[in-house]
């Protein structure tokens, strides 16, 4: 069986003209429409003067094993991949990181998945499991992280194959989307003999997890875990660094190489291995691609706008993309970017999010209900950022039909798919203070919507604000022990009878609030328009703060300082001061030490901390949104 492997890793013709278009292996099942969806190998290979298009179901006799292995990807559902292969690639000009999903396709079909798995800690997309590493321990499942009495995984017979043959150059195994070959870890150096290739990357020097690899600073509640047993060097992708000249491969995983398939010569990736055969990361292809690869084509999109950094690019009527200058945005809420659609009488309202693709765009295709001006709230979080409202004014094309936004308040009660809902406030509606809203739904079996018991959304008349909050459901700063992959806000237990959230209005005037819930599978919205007055000013009290108190500011950004370092065995205090209410940061709290304590807007608030020996407190507002953390060194 072994020979019969080694003989089908090296079929491939070395006469072939484009290797991009012979090296897949076929199929031999005829392809009636029901084995479309489960015949193994390769369905389909056409190709142009551009480019190879190759077609499978990701099924193989034939297994890589951990290489192909996509565990949190839906096996058991029919799949249909679309390889597209440049037939001429082209250096990038800059580095194009790899999405997170499908970066490649090996000869026999099956999808080559980005080592950065879907699982990321706390399911925030900033650090994600190496999902090769994951599964080759043995020891760590998506369910949990240590688990005793398991066996490594076993590794498979094609791959056995691959680090056995040492004598020959490696196969070609596949093809990154870029269009450049991938190979085994054995190749011709320049001498012509054959080597080991070696990966350049090693875990970072000094892993610090407060840290992207890129050396961006991260809000605390965006850090990843501690280094320790559970989450030991390595567990992440990003734990990892690119080291020039400490092996083979560039910070692509790849080197320019003659070829058997390429006797001229070609970039390619290879397989990284260590000494005693063990798989090295990023095993086949890094963190970024050698080629030029665009997830989407722009041709036609032109630039609408640009909103606190984040570009809207338009190509007719509702198709959008969102590019933003980050690679990935936090996953909060489940999604990376929601965004809201709100008409310019406030009367339409729709809660969507677009499609994450590579290199921070997110692309959206949307059916404006009638013609008319629009306003487009993107609700995102960049890493070492607070969460982030874009806005963008977009005119769908017609004559438009709709009046003026209310100007009166609606009554307490809304009716929606035969369910009612009310609010109530905790007295009348002011500017500078703090304001909460409870949502009574008359339903006892309401199902979490987006991670959360409910979904607030207020906008002002003029559109200029816009307020995406949650219930308050308590502060949530840690991970469950033996939870570490997924998060949600929502407070686990049965259906609350009552919705609730603290906010705050910065202008009077004319706002409509949207209550969504989720019953049943299906998104209930109800609708509120609500009038805000002005209020007293808030006065401030900085003389209040005592000499060598550290002075923590919080705002509709968040903390700032949000990472404060004080030294061990010192007693030291923290002066809170809120500027202004519309936020969730009407108390702060103080999980480890007991302490809960409310901000009101414009005062100053000491929290005094007794001397501790060295390591981390946390504290959080009061619906667990906003977090900061207390580094004692």
């Amino acid at each position: 069986m072994r020979t019969a492997i080694i003989l089908i890793l090296t079929a491939i013709p070395l006469w072939a003209a484009d290797p991009r278009t012979t090296s897949w292996i076929r199929g031999t099942a005829p392809l009636t429409e029901a084995l479309q969806k489960i015949a193994l190998d390769v369905h389909d290979v056409r190709w142009n003067d551009d480019a190879v298009t190759v077609e499978s179901a990701g099924l193989s006799l034939r297994s890589f094993g951990i290489l192909q292995a996509g565990p949190f990807d839906a096996q058991q559902a029919v799949r249909h991949f679309t390889y597209r292969i440049p037939r001429d690639p082209k250096p990038a000009l800059k580095p194009v990181p790899t999405p997170l999903g499908v970066v490649g396709a090996f000869v026999n079909g099956v999808p080559i998945y980005n080592s950065a798995a879907v699982l990321s800690y706390r399911n925030a997309n900033l650090w994600h499991a190496d999902i090769v590493s994951f599964l080759d321990d043995g020891t760590r499942t998506a369910q949990g992280w240590l688990r005793s009495g398991q066996e490594r995984t076993p590794t498979a017979p094609l791959l056995q194959a691959l680090l056995a043959q040492s004598d020959r150059h490696s196969p070609l195994i596949g093809f990154a989307l870029d269009g450049y070959p991938i190979y085994g870890p054995y190749g011709w150096d320049g001498a012509g003999q054959v080597r080991r290739f070696c990966s350049s990357y090693a875990v970072r020097r000094k892993l610090d997890r407060s840290r992207l690899p890129t050396g961006s600073l991260l809000t605390p509640e965006q850090e990843g875990p501690t280094v320790d047993s559970d989450f030991p060097a390595g567990t992440f992708v990003e734990d990892y660094e690119y080291v020039a000249g400490s092996g083979d491969l560039d910070e692509h995983n790849g080197r320019f190489a003659v070829t058997p398939e390429f006797p001229e010569g070609t970039y390619a990736y290879f397989l990284a291995t260590t000494e005693t055969g063990k798989l090295a990361y990023p095993y086949l292809i890094g963190p970024t691609f050698r080629g030029e690869y665009a997830p989407l084509d722009l041709t036609g999109y032109r630039e609408h706008s640009i909103s606190k950094g984040l570009r809207l690019l338009t190509k007719g009527p509702g198709e959008f993309v969102f590019q933003s200058e980050y690679p990935v945005l936090e996953q909060v809420h489940e999604r990376q970017m929601h965004v809201v659609v709100v008409s310019q009488d406030l009367a339409f309202f729709d809660h969507v999010h677009p499609e994450p693709l590579a290199g921070g765009l997110y692309r959206l295709d949307y059916k404006f209900p009638q013609a008319g001006k629009y306003w487009v709230f993107s609700d995102h979080t960049p890493p070492g950022q607070p969460q982030t409202i874009s806005r963008f004014a977009v005119v769908a094309d017609g004559p438009a039909v709709f009046h003026e936004p209310p100007n009166n308040e609606s009554a307490q009660e809304v009716t929606v798919s035969g369910v009612t809902a009310s609010l109530s406030t905790n007295g009348p509606l002011r500017t500078g203070q703090d304001v909460r809203l409870q949502f009574h739904v008359g339903v006892t079996d309401l199902e979490p919507y987006l991670g959360s018991w409910g979904h607030i959304m207020i906008a002002s008349w003029d559109r200029t604000d816009f307020i995406h909050a949650h219930p308050v459901e308590g502060p949530s700063p840690l991970a469950s022990p033996g939870d570490f992959w997924s998060h949600s806000h929502g407070t686990p237990g049965p259906s609350p009878d009552l919705i609730e959230t603290v906010t705050g209005f910065n202008r009077p005037g004319i706002y409509k609030i949207w209550l969504q819930v989720q019953l049943q599978g299906q998104v209930l919205t109800f609708p509120w328009v609500v009038r805000v007055s002005e209020g007293k000013p808030a006065v401030s009290q900085s003389s209040l703060i005592p000499k060598g108190a550290v002075l923590v500011t919080v705002s509709a950004a968040g903390y700032s300082p949000a990472r404060i370092e004080i030294l061990a065995d010192t007693a030291t205090t923290l002066a809170f001061r809120r500027t202004d209410a519309q936020n969730c940061a009407g108390k702060v709290v103080f999980p480890e030490l007991g302490i809960s304590k409310d901000l009101p807007v414009g005062e100053t608030v000491l929290v005094p901390l007794a001397a501790r020996k060295a390591g981390t407190l946390h504290f959080a507002c009061g619906m667990g949104m906003f977090k900061g953390s207390v580094v004692v060194r």
